[in-house]
């Protein structure tokens, strides 16, 4: 069976066979506390996922020290972009990582099957799986899937009237946009840039307004009209 390794654009497993896979079972964390007076101990404030490195270990499918110096060359080019980049792996091939090549690198000897170790930086610790969308008009129980919080893109064309509203039922949160909808206009959310747009043009949300996370069975319920939401399964 074909293993399926890839970087960006590139299909690195003609030139590479991957014999092992380095990753952490959980990204580390780092933990905000904030000490009380009087209080034994401390509170914790918040907790932010770290950065985290994944070492692919490799087997070069070259024999001759020019064959070898070939892939090394070609290797190195798909390797050398300077932008987080998709990095699909054997052991995950239904997930990628947004990562980058950290480099140095070296090849175990010249010829005969060389072994190298591929170390990639993962700026974003958390894996993305199927891109899902699911319809809501009213109210509606959506399985977000993953087994970590996603941000949600909503487009909609509100209905007549002086506002549009999308809640998450689950949480209380919402995001409710103000303006004088005639039925033609296009609004897009974008919860992970917290952006939204009419009709392409920035436009404000109530200020009272939460670009939520959606995660496991969430109940949405919008204002009107019937909103598309888009988002990635994210997996730690």
């Amino acid at each position: 069976m074909q293993q399926v390794f890839s970087f960006g654009e590139n299909d690195l497993s003609p030139m590479l066979f991957v014999t092992n896979v380095s990753r952490a079972v959980h990204p580390s964390r780092s933990l905000t506390e904030t000490a009380v007076p009087g209080m034994d101990g401390a509170l914790l404030s918040s907790v932010q996922l770290d950065p985290t490195d994944v070492t692919v270990a490799c087997a070069v499918r070259a024999k001759t020290v020019e064959e070898v110096a070939e892939v090394r060359r070609r290797l190195g080019w798909m390797l050398s972009g300077s932008r987080p980049a998709r990095l699909v792996l054997p052991d995950e091939p239904s997930t990628y990582l947004m990562a980058i090549h950290a480099g140095g690198d070296e090849l175990s000897r010249l010829a005969n099957t060389p072994t190298v170790e591929l170390r990639f930086r993962c700026l974003d610790p958390v894996a993305y799986g199927e891109h899902r969308t699911e319809m809501v008009e009213g109210t509606k129980l959506v399985r977000v899937g993953g087994t970590y919080a996603s941000s949600p893109i909503v487009t909609v064309k509100p209905p007549s009237g002086s506002y549009w509203k999308i809640t998450n039922v689950t949480t209380g949160e919402f995001v409710r946009v103000a303006a004088t909808f005639t039925g033609a206009q296009t609004l897009v959310l974008d919860f992970a840039k917290q952006r939204c747009t009419i009709n392409g043009a920035d436009a404000r949300v109530d200020v009272s307004s939460d670009y939520f996370q959606i995660s496991d069975d969430v109940r949405l319920s919008v204002s009107g009209g019937q909103a598309k939401v888009e988002w990635d399964e994210r997996w730690i």
